[in-house]
C-alpha cells in the first residue's frame, strides 16, 4: 500500500505576477535618494543613464495606449507592458538622482525656472520638468498595476480577487482606468520628451554654429565645463 501526499492547488503555490510588479513598483522609491555623479572611468553617470528611461517610458507609453484601446490584450501583454513602466520608473529615479550629483559636482547656480536665458535657468527648467514627468510616471504606472490586476482578477492577496472580478465586470469602471490610462500615458511620452528638450537645450543652445561645434564639444572638453560660459580655454 502506497501512500501519497495531498496535491497542492497550482493556484497556492503560483505567485502573482500582479503582487511581485506592485512590490517592485514601491521598491523603486528606495532609488530616489541615490545620486551616483561617474561612472566608467569618470563619465557622468546622468547622460548615461537617461537613455533608459527616454527609450522605456515611450515603450510603456505606447504600448498603455494599445491597451486602453483594446482591454482584451491585457492577459496576454499586461505583464511586460507593467513590467516595461516599473523598469522605466526605477531608471528614471536613479537618472534623476544622477543629474543633482553632475549639477553639484558642476557647481552650476540655478535660477527660477520662470526664468529665460543661460544655462542656469534651463536646467532649472529642467529639474522642473523632471520633477512632472516623475509624478506622472508614478501615477501611470501605479494605474497599470491596478488596471493589471482588474483585468487578470488577481491580485496575490487573499479575498481581493472577488472584487477585482467584479470592477472588471462594471463598465463604468474599466471605462474610467482606461481613460485615466491614456492621459497619463500621453503625459509621460510628452514630459519624456520635454525634459529632454530643456536638457540639450542646456548643453548645447548657443554652442552650435554654422553646423560645426564652434571650437570642439561643449566648454573645450571637460566635464566641468559642460555649463560653463563661453568656449573652451
Amino acid at each position: 500500500m502506497t501512500t501519497q501526499s495531498p496535491a497542492v492547488s497550482p493556484a497556492r503555490r503560483r505567485v502573482s505576477p500582479v503582487l511581485v510588479l506592485g512590490i517592485m513598483g514601491v521598491l523603486t522609491f528606495a532609488l530616489i535618494p541615490i545620486k551616483i555623479n561617474t561612472i566608467y572611468d569618470g563619465l557622468p553617470a546622468h547622460p548615461l543613464f537617461l537613455h533608459v528611461p527616454v527609450i522605456l517610458i515611450p515603450v510603456a507609453g505606447i504600448a498603455a495606449l494599445a491597451l486602453a484601446a483594446r482591454p482584451s490584450w491585457w492577459v496576454r501583454h499586461g505583464v511586460w507592458v507593467t513590467l516595461v513602466a516599473v523598469v522605466a520608473l526605477g531608471a528614471l529615479n536613479l537618472t534623476m538622482g544622477a543629474g543633482k550629483a553632475l549639477r553639484d559636482d558642476l557647481g552650476v547656480p540655478i535660477a527660477g525656472f520662470g526664468g529665460s536665458g543661460g544655462p542656469g535657468a534651463l536646467i532649472a527648467r529642467h529639474e522642473h520638468a523632471a520633477d512632472l514627468l516623475r509624478i506622472f510616471t508614478i501615477l501611470f504606472t501605479a494605474l497599470l498595476i491596478i488596471s493589471l490586476a482588474v483585468y487578470r482578477a488577481e491580485s496575490g492577496i487573499p479575498g481581493l480577487d472577488g472584487i477585482l472580478a467584479r470592477l472588471r465586470d462594471t463598465a463604468a469602471a474599466t471605462l474610467l482606468l482606461r481613460a485615466g490610462l491614456a492621459v497619463l500615458a500621453v503625459l509621460c511620452l510628452y514630459f519624456v520628451f520635454h525634459t529632454g528638450d530643456l536638457g540639450a537645450k542646456a548643453v548645447w543652445q548657443g554652442r552650435i554654429h554654422g553646423g560645426g561645434f564652434g571650437g570642439g564639444p561643449p566648454g573645450g572638453g571637460g566635464v566641468g565645463s559642460l555649463f560653463g560660459g563661453g568656449g573652451g580655454g
